[in-house]
């Protein structure tokens, strides 16, 4: 019945989550934040109720069929909300969110402890890839709107042709940038990317937050370019740094939306990085991004809010390539392209 249905609390102390952008809820009383996050901690609030029919992935894990549970945050002006279903215990909670399906299940305080000291070495995390560092091989920088495959193409030049992979949205989000060549979708796949520990993840932090403050202005043309060139010269300094280190061929997957920004870190690269620029057709590329988040409204938004603003391989610019990426082309194909071009 109805009362049966909205009869759920959770429990004091910390919640493991994964499968999500964030690593630790935190519940007191009637205050909840969410806590392991490159943005620091965020409040959030919690209704328990009848919110629909369940995702069908979330009924088979749980055996319920509604969601009983809805967590919203703010996070730079954007409201987000993620759906669930909670146990009658209030111990695990299977939440749907922008990334996929995450998990959240209630930790001991020495579970809690634990949890928050795992981590990599910010100066040296690890990685699957051969260590040469006297071979240093090209540089490509695989760039374009949300949902054009730059992840998938970065993955696959690694795959198959010993590329080493660096994911730059984990730079952002500390988190260790190495993700594996074969698992199913590398840019999705990077909430469960181990986060960075050591001297520079606070500096990191600090830029970022600088950087999404200034991010509102950069949509409506009207922003201070300060913060974005400190942003891409930290992960320039880390490109340059893990490069020396590991060496041999790579490809960093990471938008850089402006040209200013890819002559910028040209400067900070030097004459070997070569630019490949994807690029698609917005209707194209929107049920691409529709079917990789699983319906979810939100991430159509922000795309086409971002799409507009994606500046195209320009023919007087050096070292760059631009791609332009088909429905009939498979992933396989586009990485062919990019190579065919590099030629």
């Amino acid at each position: 019945n109805k009362e049966e249905k909205t009869s759920f609390s959770m429990i004091d102390g910390h919640y493991k989550v994964t499968g999500n952008w964030y690593r630790t809820l935190y519940v007191e009383g009637d205050s909840i934040e969410m806590k392991g996050n490159s943005v620091g901690d965020v409040p959030i609030k919690i209704k328990f109720g009848d919110f629909g029919e369940a995702d069908p992935k979330i009924c088979e894990t749980t055996g319920q069929s509604f969601y009983n549970i809805q967590l919203s945050y703010i996070v730079h002006e954007k409201e987000f909300k993620e759906l669930g279903v909670i146990t009658k215990d209030g111990v695990k909670i299977v939440a749907k969110n922008l990334m996929g399906i995450g998990e959240f299940e209630w930790m001991t305080e020495e579970e809690a402890a634990a949890w928050e000291d795992d981590g990599d070495p910010i100066e040296a995390p690890p990685t699957p890839y051969k260590i040469q560092p006297e071979n240093q091989g090209k540089l490509l920088w695989l760039t374009g709107a949300p949902g054009l495959g730059k992840s998938t193409s970065a993955q696959l030049l690694a795959r198959n042709h010993g590329y080493v992979y660096y994911e730059g949205d984990c730079f952002g989000s500390i988190k260790n940038p190495y993700i594996p060549v074969d698992v199913q979708d590398p840019s999705l796949a990077q909430v469960n990317q181990r986060p960075l520990k050591g001297e520079g993840v606070e500096k990191r932090k600090e830029s970022l937050e600088k950087l999404m403050k200034e991010f509102s202005g950069f949509m409506k043309g009207d922003y201070d370019n300060g913060p974005f060139e400190e942003y891409y010269g930290l992960m320039c300094e880390d490109i340059q740094n893990e490069r020396l280190r590991i060496g041999g061929d790579w490809a960093i997957a990471a938008a850089i939306l402006s040209r200013d920004w890819r002559d910028f870190i040209r400067s900070k690269l030097g004459p070997d990085l070569m630019f490949v620029v994807l690029d698609m057709e917005l209707e194209d590329q929107v049920e691409r991004i529709r079917i990789r988040h699983q319906g979810d409204e939100n991430a159509v938004k922000m795309m086409k809010d971002m799409h507009g603003l994606c500046d195209p391989a320009r023919e007087d610019e050096e070292n760059v390539i631009g791609v332009k990426v088909t429905t009939d082309m498979s992933p396989e194909d586009v990485a062919k392209k990019i190579l065919d071009l590099l030629e």
